[in-house]
């Protein structure tokens, strides 16, 4: 079984460290404040075959799309198909058939090196490694020797400068802190925040409600130890495809919340980056503490309160507050903190599946290395990428080819026009403007906003009347939930975005505000959004021309996703259709800002 590994915000960065450097055998003392210390043993566990994560029944309609998305199922182990933003990715070293993907070994030294390198400074090939105390530790070599030793790996290093050969059981890890000056605790001592990483662990849904949760009750144990018993575990949402669980410990009355994703989910969204989105979050106190992930799944903290409906939205005494709080994400959330963090996860998970071949054929060569597909690190990234595998369906052809009065169209050729389109627009708003790109949210609907469900609160709701000033940040009560989007895109996307979504999913466009400096809305959102309502005129007329440039790009972005959905979900929702309302939005924008510049 693949080790468990905590995943610690800690120095500016997220950190990989193994569960086992803080086990019971560990010669580092656990700290006090790790109250969520698992008890888990991973000391005689080896590595599965990445295969075994894969669900035995994958029920979505469209299977053929399962391998050709940019996120497939089994994302935990991704990396073949996946590059890296490491420049000194490895790469084949001879051009023969048989040769290998990386130099004999090296996997299992990436993997010793990744394993530390929260508490291990690189510099470079062939230098020493330092560690926080000072000490300097000599680069592991390319070539090493590999022995299995009662079911535990050994690797024995015979090139260490001057230093002879040292042995690391990468079975028990914690014996490396006995091997190698590292000083774990040191490590911890500042972090921000933390989860625990169980990749290999799976909640079967239909299994859990057919024995009264049995299963998802054994997992909490493990991630609390503390919750032996009175356990009550309750479905808020979801069928047997996607559920959203409330988890009660009765003796101390702490509740939690379990989401278990859905079969076919993973394909269009990248569960490394939410997670990882969720640790920083959680660290700059604009989400709540996620406690651990599983292969299908997450245990976080429980935000109390309710969402909001559609209508609510345009409620004069919210949305100052929702704006003020939109722009605090905009503000504090670095886009650089949240990819290293996604880097350092998709490195851990692909070494643990190249130490597999390793620790059980070393002699067989490794397979030659797949064509790597590029990263998904921006909002036009990902559209990109959704048009390449959008099915290629009449009632896709049928918008376009109404839309762009062109009956040329074909079902063999939708995607060029789409990617056709798709440049155009990204090029066009490029050019008319400027929106800074910023950690966004990208699916901010009425759903997915918190707020208090307090007597006084509601009665300031039911009023409807906004403050005549703006709240400090930190009291701000509008707290934002479902991280699954995130990723880098212009702040007026986000924005845009979120006023699409006042139409809720009627799409009633009527309800959407308009963007213009002669609507007292606009203007009062705005205002908000910068916190400050003495904004400056310029600063104001400058942030709502954003985003009335942006107001086409949302139709355009959910349309695609919603004809994907029509192939994936089993959910009864006409998702062909709700792609064909939101293109028209998209569509209409277009001519009018076509008029507009002409």
């Amino acid at each position: 079984m693949a080790p468990p590994v905590y995943c610690i915000l800690s120095g500016g960065a997220v950190h990989c460290v193994p569960v086992t450097a803080f086990s019971s055998t560990s010669t580092s003392q656990t700290p006090a404040e790790f109250s969520r210390n698992p008890a888990v043993n991973t000391h005689s566990d080896s590595v599965i075959p990445p295969l075994t994560l894969l669900p035995a029944v994958v029920k979505i309609k469209n299977k053929n799309l399962l391998y050709t998305l940019n996120n497939p199922l089994l994302s935990d182990l991704e990396s073949d198909a996946h590059a890296t933003n490491d420049s000194r990715r490895l790469s084949a070293t001879s051009q023969d058939e048989d040769a290998w993907d990386l130099p004999p070994l090296t996997p299992l030294k990436q993997h010793v090196l990744t394993l530390y390198d929260s508490v291990i400074s690189l510099h470079g090939n062939g230098q020493l490694l330092s560690n926080g105390n000072g000490h300097e530790i000599p680069e592991i070599p390319e070539h090493s020797e590999l022995s299995d030793v009662n079911g535990a790996a050994d690797i024995n290093y015979t090139n260490f400068a001057g230093n002879g050969s040292v042995k690391i059981d990468i079975g028990a890890l914690n014996t490396v802190e006995d091997q190698l000056p590292i000083d774990i605790q040191s490590l911890l001592e500042k972090y921000a925040t933390h989860a625990i990483y169980l990749p290999q662990y799976s909640v079967d849904l239909q299994t859990n409600l057919d024995s009264d949760y049995t299963q998802i009750k054994s997992l909490l144990t493990k991630v609390f130890p503390s919750w032996t018993c009175d356990i009550i575990v309750k479905q808020l949402t979801g069928g047997i495809t996607n559920m959203l669980l409330l988890c009660t410990h009765t003796p101390s009355l702490e509740t939690l919340l379990m989401r278990v994703y859905g079969q076919g989910t993973n394909l269009i969204i990248d569960r490394h980056r939410e997670f990882v989105s969720h640790l920083v979050l959680n660290s700059l106190k604009l989400a709540p503490p996620i406690h651990a992930r599983f292969s299908n799944g997450l245990i976080y903290g429980f935000l109390p309160g309710r969402s909001l409906e559609p209508k609510e939205l345009s409620n004069p005494y919210l949305y100052p507050m929702i704006a003020q709080q939109l722009g605090n994400w905009h503000h504090q959330v670095d886009c650089d903190y949240i990819e290293d963090g996604v880097e350092k996860l998709r490195k851990y998970t692909a070494n643990l599946k190249k130490l597999y071949q390793l620790i059980n054929d070393p002699q067989k060569p490794a397979k030659r290395e797949k064509k790597v597909k590029k990263i998904i690190s921006s909002i036009w990234d990902l559209i990109d990428d959704w048009i390449l595998i959008v099915p290629a369906n009449e009632a896709l052809v049928d918008i376009f080819r109404t839309n762009l009065d062109d009956n040329s169209i074909t079902e063999l050729n939708i995607r060029d026009v789409i990617h056709k389109e798709f440049k155009w627009l990204k090029s066009t708003l490029n050019r008319v403007t400027k929106s800074s790109v910023v950690v966004s949210h990208c699916d901010l609907l009425s759903g997915n906003i918190i707020i208090p469900e307090t007597e006084e609160f509601a009665a300031k709701i039911e009023r409807g009347v906004s403050d005549a000033s703006l709240l400090p940040i930190e009291d701000n009560p509008i707290q934002f939930i479902d991280y699954e989007y995130m990723l880098p895109a212009p702040r007026a996307f986000d924005i845009a975005n979120h006023f699409a979504e006042w139409q809720g999913f009627d799409c009633d466009r009527s309800a959407i505000p308009e963007p213009s400096m002669n609507n007292p809305v606009m203007v009062s959102w705005c205002k908000g959004y910068l916190n400050d309502i003495n904004v400056s005129q310029q600063e104001l007329e400058g942030l709502i021309n954003e985003i009335e440039c942006y107001y086409g790009m949302p139709g355009f972005y959910w349309g695609i996703w919603a004809m994907i959905q029509s192939e994936l979900s089993n959910i009864d929702f006409n998702y062909a259709e709700y792609s064909g309302l939101r293109l028209e939005e998209y569509w209409d924008w277009k001519k009018n800002f076509l008029t507009k510049s002409a």
